[in-house]
């Protein structure tokens, strides 16, 4: 999960660093400036430690104008061939696409006309084979992975950052001409029975369908096991910031940057390090668009 930031141009001596990858400072000494991107209508509080790990958004997530067919409580037919729980993209994706064949489909979530909080990034050719590049709203020729402060990967792949209202617009788009209708509750519960399976909502409706879509996210309580699971997760921190300064060069997205010599000999730095491994994931943009950092954990 990211929250937007601006970046400000790199300076010429900033492009000469990443590319003869010289042991500069990531970042330079001037303190950078967190403020709310001129696109983007939230803005960001700081904490009085000054850590971008406690800036929060000032505003709630924008909520989309868009006609939508709910499913109406007073109609009696309530059953569907697929409901799919959750209006993620994962889910309006599913939904758009099975209902091109003439399935009828539910999508039931709290707010599926809110936008997404999440930025996502994508390899540009996997967008266009689903036939989805119109919803870049900025793309690199090639992304770098920085191993160490001798060893960089160029990978000549362009990447691109998912325009998340276009996106979601997009696929409201379809799903309304497909005929999908839409419900505005929280899931409570999942049944299931020799032919059909069945849903309760928090405000009392319960719904039918021949196959139920858990597409709720990673922290579903619909989902079932045989046995205990340890499942791997990454957590990513974002911002979206203007500075006077940064490092990176506009025509590379930096997919991954693993150096540590920041840390200089601080053993305790260096020891959280090694047990919790993490990364940089940096998408530098133009004074025009703005830019986005992220931290990775694995």
């Amino acid at each position: 999960m990211a929250t937007l930031f601006r970046l400000f141009p790199p300076a010429p001596e900033a492009k000469t660093f990443l590319l003869n990858h010289k042991p500069t400072p990531l970042f330079s000494s001037r303190k950078p400036q967190t403020t709310a991107s001129r696109k983007s209508h939230h803005g960001i509080q700081s904490s009085k430690f000054g850590s971008f790990l406690d800036l929060k958004p000032l505003s709630e997530p924008e909520s989309l104008d868009f006609d939508l067919s709910w499913f109406d409580p007073a109609d009696r037919y309530r059953c569907f061939d697929v409901i799919v729980i959750g209006t993620g993209p994962a889910g309006m994706r599913l939904a758009e696409q099975v209902s091109r064949y003439g399935v009828k489909v539910c999508c039931v979530g709290p707010s599926p006309l809110s936008m997404w909080p999440n930025n996502y990034g994508v390899r540009v050719d996997e967008f266009e084979s689903l036939g989805l590049v119109d919803c870049l709203d900025k793309t690199w020729p090639m992304t770098c992975v920085y191993i160490d402060d001798d060893k960089t990967k160029y990978l000549d792949r362009p990447y691109g950052r998912v325009g998340r209202k276009e996106f979601k617009t997009k696929l409201l788009e379809n799903c309304a001409s497909n005929g999908v209708r839409f419900h505005k509750a929280k899931v409570w519960k999942v049944k299931h029975e020799e032919f059909e399976s069945s849903i309760v909502c928090d405000d009392g409706i319960e719904l039918r369908a021949s196959l139920v879509v858990d597409a709720s996210g990673f922290a579903s309580t619909f989902t079932e096991y045989n046995k205990p699971r340890n499942h791997g997760y990454q957590i990513a921190h974002g911002i979206l910031a203007e500075v006077d300064y940064h490092p990176f060069d506009l025509d590379k997205m930096v997919l991954m940057d693993w150096r540590d010599s920041h840390m200089g000999n601080e053993p305790c730095l260096r020891a959280n390090n090694s047990k919790l491994l993490t990364f940089l994931y940096a998408m530098p943009f133009d004074s025009i668009h703005g830019g986005q950092e992220q931290d990775g954990s694995d």
